[in-house]
């Protein structure tokens, strides 16, 4: 399969992603919540490991759009630039986590 083909492949589920984000942002019920957050795991557990490693931090839509930017900035940055704040954001979520300073959130 082609680059621009799973590039496209990736965008059409990030839709689908932001689709269900939505739909969680609406849910009538925390069981509907809960159905509609399980199936936007199962969709983003789709994703190559790389765009799994490289979102921690914004795993939503607008996190695995801004890696495909940089993504094509490193592919070509004369034609692809980026601020520095996603490039900054690109390495954040690309840095490993600091156990001792990491925020947990367990739900009650």
């Amino acid at each position: 399969m082609s680059e621009s083909n799973i590039t496209s492949e990736i965008l059409q589920t990030i839709d689908i992603l932001e689709a269900l984000e939505t739909l969680l942002e609406k849910a009538p019920t925390p069981e509907v919540e809960a159905i509609l957050q399980e199936a936007w795991i199962k969709v983003s557990e789709t994703f190559p490991e790389d765009f799994k490693d490289a979102t921690r931090e914004d795993a939503g839509a607008d996190g695995l759009r801004r890696y495909i930017r940089v993504k094509a900035f490193f592919e070509n940055p004369t034609e692809n630039p980026i601020s520095p704040q996603e490039l900054e954001a690109y390495y954040r979520n690309r840095a490993p986590v600091d156990e001792d300073s990491a925020e947990f959130f367990f739900p009650e």
